[in-house]
């Protein structure tokens, strides 16, 4: 089991200051998440994912599903959805945003912050 970690469980994470919330091969971001938050940069645990072309690829077909649905969310979410989707990874996430982008991709894995900082410690 892999975690993928947005901006907003970012910052909660880190305001924290745990040692043990990141595990190395298990504790992922996105280089999107590290931009918007680059404090995280310094958590050695937390691999970086970058996206691939197909990410690119599916967050353009989210963001025309989601637009003709009047429900359109920002790029980052967005590709950082797709990135999960592609990684096969849990999305953890305390933005609602990702609710609507589950709506048009039913395979997004979204966990909350909170049931993530349980799920890490059985590892």
């Amino acid at each position: 089991m892999i975690w993928l970690l947005d901006t907003s469980a970012l910052i909660k994470c880190s305001k924290l200051n745990k040692t043990d919330i990141f595990k190395k091969n298990y504790t992922y971001t996105t280089i999107l998440s590290l931009i918007e938050y680059p404090i995280a940069a310094q958590y050695k645990d937390l691999t970086i994912f970058f996206p691939s072309p197909l990410s690119f690829t599916n967050s353009l077909d989210y963001a025309l599903k989601l637009r003709n649905q009047g429900t359109p969310i920002p790029i980052i979410d967005i590709l950082n959805g797709a990135i999960a989707v592609e990684k096969k990874a849990n999305l953890v996430t305390d933005d609602a945003h990702f609710k609507v982008l589950n709506s048009i991709e039913p395979s997004l894995n979204v966990i909350t912050t909170a049931d993530y900082l349980i799920e890490i410690q059985k590892v």
